[in-house]
């Protein structure tokens, strides 16, 4: 080996270390993109399936340049001010369109806290770590100064305006969103106590309108993620103490005002609902997931749970959850321990997929799984690769479920749970497991289906591609994976060439060998001879050595002459007679470590003890499936190309035929993953997770251009339940002219509730009718706001004010009869714990009940006086 070879090993050693953390691929340069789209402002780059994206954060910033959406300032802290983009800003992390205005909560700086994590979990200093990745990559992933600085923010998707909304502290930052009633809720991962953030569009004022209590104990996960609205409520996993006892895990908040706040809160399911499976601590997988996704479907709340711990990998369950005339919650588990109940195993049999995210789409709710391969990284910091390995093979699938819960695979490999296999298709093509076809070999680097959304009668997935976190594990030297130096590997050859040279001077020599049989002293190598040439296989033996010595020469001139897989200037430079691996080379190989191993198990009994000693510390077994663990990984990274690099999108216009759209991030291969969607009056709008250059936002075109929003032709009505000319009950309804610019109505709502079309509405080729069915039951004199949700563009709403001219009928006053069918509502959750630990109808007296006593009392005096009146007119 070369001097310079020598002198660079504890710089290579190091790098491995911290690409076994964390790796980037920052020496591949981004591809190029065309000039600007019509319209919004960005760079337009030309998709699949007749798609484009318009990058519009940082519309001037070429592909693979600093973004993050908003800039960063001297002292690194986020601003609107300056040019330079924000690379800390690494995902936009949660979303919700509003208007034109798409609102973020971001993850900072994602690879640093989980840097720090692994430091944490295997004690390898922190920075060694920080400065092997440094060394390694140039800088190009991006690492904090220890301040995290995640940000609410909101981007115009028509004009690509940016605007701050919030900088308050939040943790890593905000992991999930919603709307309800006209306001914007986001999930924070605070510390120490996750809360829930009230954003007003109206205003963009901010406020915690939730915050959980801290947990006892370290290392409790406060990175909440589910999120959702059901039953005209709002509902929020969260992780700490909860309830009167104080016990520390999962759980799950609902509110149907929470504008008023903590009180305003109850909890609805705890740890103990969901069997204890949760896993919330930040060592668990997927960084304590606990529980994952809540969506409603079909009038129940289905609910993804992360099951797996730091001592045991363990596929999500899937719970249903109801809510029971009393106000309670029950919960069903469907995926799982069938001996609890379930229907299916543990992630329908996936054994990799750690978690699943869900959409509902054309009346089936679709569930997509979520590997968790950051948990083999400390593994891969040992050099052992079967973990990695086996989330590359077992890519992620998708599944679905109708309305009557039977399920299907849309997309993976056929098992036991599903033995027909994946009913989908990609490109016309059966659709595997990594949402792509047989001879789609970029598939099995997606390791999250990340987010799926519906939007225009279309469904859209995307992915999570491992690639550049993964590529530079190419750079490992086969003889670190064998934990052996080339000094060692030449000692073992030594020893085999002392053995051969014994035994062929035996062999040549019988007298010599009969002496050395009489010695009374023999050494390792004559003991072995003796043996060998006692057993009649001397021959045999002396060739399979002989060979044995020839494979380690081959091997000791692999390691010593080819140093890496990649040649980059942020590369470790190589001997002089160096030359790159290439898979083959780590296949031929393998190919020789088998061999090798192989005549050593033939021949072993007739080697030297000092020999069978050294070779027993590393030519196992277990070594060799490593090796080929190792190779396989290199396989599956193989396809990274260019082309294949970066996170990939399908899209769906009947729920089982796929069409791709992008399977390398829009063009920019730093772009790993497709973190959120969101709609807005201009279109679908997409947010990326990039830790090298920071978060990008783009809108997808499907080649119609922005939407062009419907119109009401009146947005004030008034409703008679009296039919003047019917002399009777109003039977007609109320109608509301649209001129609807080729748009078609989603959904509507009354005073936030949705309505049931065909009971509650009819749509016309004229508009939108509501029923009298729907009106003769609303309050006279009250005043109803209904919204109309179209396919594409903005909301139309509405306001219908309701009146009764009904002969002799009595008019009532707006709202009079809420309070008391709020009072109903409330006295009704007697079994529902509070956020404050109190239960409803008990200790939570001192709320409603007492509201409720006090009207009873004036009830009551108003009576007395009624009938002291009474008797006085009969004196």
């Amino acid at each position: 080996m070369s001097s310079l070879t020598q002198s660079v090993r504890p710089l290579v050693r190091l790098r491995n270390i911290a690409v076994a953390v964390v790796a980037t691929c920052a020496m591949i340069m981004p591809l190029g993109a065309t000039a600007s789209a019509a319209g919004t402002p960005g760079i337009t780059v030309g998709q699949q399936s007749g798609y484009t994206a318009t990058k519009i954060s940082h519309p001037n910033a070429a592909l693979g340049e600093d973004d993050g959406i908003v800039n960063v300032d001297a002292n690194g802290n986020p601003t609107m001010s300056g040019t330079t983009g924000d690379r800390g800003q690494s995902y936009s992390w949660a979303s919700v369109g509003y208007g034109d205005w798409m609102y973020i909560g971001t993850c900072y700086s994602p690879m640093n806290s989980m840097v720090r994590l692994v430091s944490a979990t295997t004690g390898v200093k922190y920075s060694t770590l920080k400065a092997g990745v440094d060394a390694m990559f140039n800088g190009e992933l991006y690492f904090d100064d220890g301040v995290m600085r995640p940000v609410l923010l909101k981007v115009n998707t028509r004009t690509g305006e940016v605007k701050l909304v919030s900088t308050a502290k939040a943790g890593s930052g905000y992991r999930a969103a919603v709307e309800f009633h006209d306001k914007l809720y986001f999930a924070a991962g605070t510390v120490p106590t996750p809360q829930l953030v009230e954003i007003d569009p109206a205003t963009d004022k901010t406020r915690v309108v939730y915050t959980g209590k801290a947990a006892e104990g370290k290392g409790v996960s406060t990175l909440i993620r589910g999120l959702a609205v059901t039953n005209d409520q709002l509902v929020a996993s969260m992780i700490g103490k909860y309830g009167e006892e104080g016990k520390t895990g999962a759980y799950i908040v609902s509110s149907s005002n929470p504008t008023a706040g903590q009180d305003s809160f109850n909890i609805i399911g705890t740890q103990d609902d969901f069997l204890g499976y949760p896993a919330f601590h930040t060592t668990d997988n997927i960084a304590g997931g606990a529980i994952w996704d809540i969506v409603p479907f079909n009038g129940h709340l289905y609910i993804t749970v992360v099951t797996g711990t730091s001592k045991m990998k363990r596929s999500f369950a899937l719970f249903r959850g109801d809510q029971n005339s009393d106000g309670t919650w029950s919960y069903k588990l469907l995926v799982g321990d069938k001996s609890k109940g379930a229907k299916y195993d543990f992630g329908f049999g996936a054994d990799r997929s750690g978690a699943a995210n869900m959409v509902v789409y054309k009346n089936h709710l679709y569930i997509g799984g979520y590997n968790d391969p950051m948990i083999s990284i400390p593994d891969v910091l040992k050099y052992k690769f079967d973990g990695l390995y086996k989330d590359l093979h077992g890519a992620v699938n998708l599944w679905r479920m109708d309305a009557d819960e039977n399920f299907q695979m849309v997309a993976g490999e056929a098992n036991d749970a599903f033995p027909e296999g994946p009913i989908g298709t990609i490109d016309g093509k059966t659709m595997r497991a990594g949402l792509g076809s047989d001879d789609e070999a970029s598939r099995f680097l997606n390791q999250y289906v990340w987010r799926m959304q519906s939007y225009d009668g279309k469904m859209y997935a995307g992915t999570y591609d491992i690639s550049d976190m993964t590529y530079p594990i190419t750079q490992f030297v086969n003889g670190d994976i064998l934990h052996r130096t080339p000094e060692q590997w030449k000692k073992q050859i030594g020893y085999i060439e002392e053995f051969l040279k014994t035994l062929e001077d035996s062999q040549t020599n019988a007298a010599a060998a009969d002496g050395a049989n009489a010695t009374d002293v023999q050494s390792d190598d004559q003991k072995a001879v003796a043996k060998t040439l006692e057993s009649g296989n001397a021959d045999a033996v002396q060739s399979d050595v002989k060979q044995m010595q020839d494979l380690l020469g081959s091997m000791q001139d692999d390691l010593e002459s080819k140093q890496t897989d990649v040649s980059s200037s942020a590369a470790t430079p190589m001997a002089a007679d160096a030359r790159q691996y290439t898979l083959q080379d780590r296949e031929q190989f393998q190919t020789w470590l088998q061999q090798l191993y192989d005549l050593y198990q033939k021949n072993k009994q007739y080697l030297p003890d000092d020999l069978v000693k050294e070779l027993d510390q590393w030519l196992t077994q277990a070594n060799v499936d490593n090796f080929g663990y190792f190779v396989g990984v290199l396989k599956y990274l193989s396809a990274a190309t260019t082309d294949k690099r970066g996170f990939d999108l399908v899209v769906t216009g009947d729920g089982t035929n796929f069409s791709t759209i992008t399977r390398n991030g829009f063009g920019d291969n730093n772009n790993h993953g497709l973190r959120v969607f969101a709609i807005t009056d201009t279109g679908l709008n997409v947010g990326t997770a990039n830790p090298f250059h920071g978060t990008q936002v783009w809108k997808l075109y499907d080649g119609r251009g922005d939407a062009v929003n419907a119109s009401l032709k009146q947005n004030s009505f008034e409703y008679d339940k009296y039919d003047a000319s019917a002399h009777g009950v109003n039977a007609n309804g109320l109608s509301a002219g649209i001129d609807f610019n080729g748009n078609t109505v989603q959904s509507v709502q009354y005073d936030y509730r949705t309505l049931t079309e065909g009971t509650d509405y009819t749509v016309t080729d004229a508009g939108v009718t509501l029923n009298s069915s729907l009106l003769n039951g609303k309050e006279t004199g009250s005043t109803g706001n209904v919204v109309v949700f179209f396919n594409r563009g903005a909301r139309a709403r509405l306001s219908v004010a309701i009146k009764d001219s009904t002969p002799g009928a009595q008019p009532s006053q707006p709202g009079a009869n809420d309070a008391d069918k709020k009072a109903d509502v409330d006295g009704a959750k007697k079994t529902v714990t509070n956020a404050n630990g109190k239960t409803q109808g008990e200790l939570s007296r001192t709320g409603t009940a007492v509201a409720v006593i006090a009207v009873v009392v004036v009830v009551l005096a108003v009576a007395g006086v009624a009938v002291l009146v009474v008797r006085r007119k009969r004196s």
